[in-house]
This record gives C-alpha cells, structure tokens and sequence, in this order.
C-alpha cells in the first residue's frame, strides 16, 4: 500500500479530491476523511497501487505527513518467560 495525505480548507474541497482520484484516476484502496483539530480537513489515501507524481502535483489542498495508523508500537520493555 501506497500513503499520501491531504489538507483542505472545506470539505466540500476534500470530497471533490477524493472523487476525482477514485473516478477519473482509479485510485483504489481506502479513503479517510476527517476534521483536522486545526479547522481544516483531511485525506489520507491508502492507495494500493502508486500514485503518478504528474496526479498529485495537480491536485489542491497541502500535502500533509501521513499518521501512523497501522501496526503496534513495539514495546519498551522485553518481557522476561522466566516470571
């Protein structure tokens, strides 16, 4: 899986993004969309395949990093079998 993120000042902005990538470009895989707590709102796309460079320059809103979402933290500790 591919990840790439998006901040936009409507969600209406966000919506239209997430419409044309699916739609026009075929971008497959998972789509999130949520209020950011800065006001604005954000598309974090799971994309299965790569994303052209020549797509994603085109489209507005700012690219943001990506959150880590998947997977566990490792823990800080090993824990012993001797207990």
């Amino acid at each position: 899986m591919y990840s790439i993120a998006y901040e936009f000042e409507t969600e209406e902005q966000m919506k239209a993004v997430a419409d044309q990538l699916w739609n026009k470009h075929g971008i497959t895989g998972e789509f999130e969309m949520y209020q950011a707590g800065n006001g604005r709102f954000r598309l974090h796309i799971y994309s299965e395949k790569q994303i052209r460079e020549s797509v994603l320059e085109k489209l507005p809103g700012k690219h943001v990093q990506v959150k880590g979402s998947y997977g566990v933290p490792a823990p800080k500790e090993v824990v012993s079998e001797e207990n």
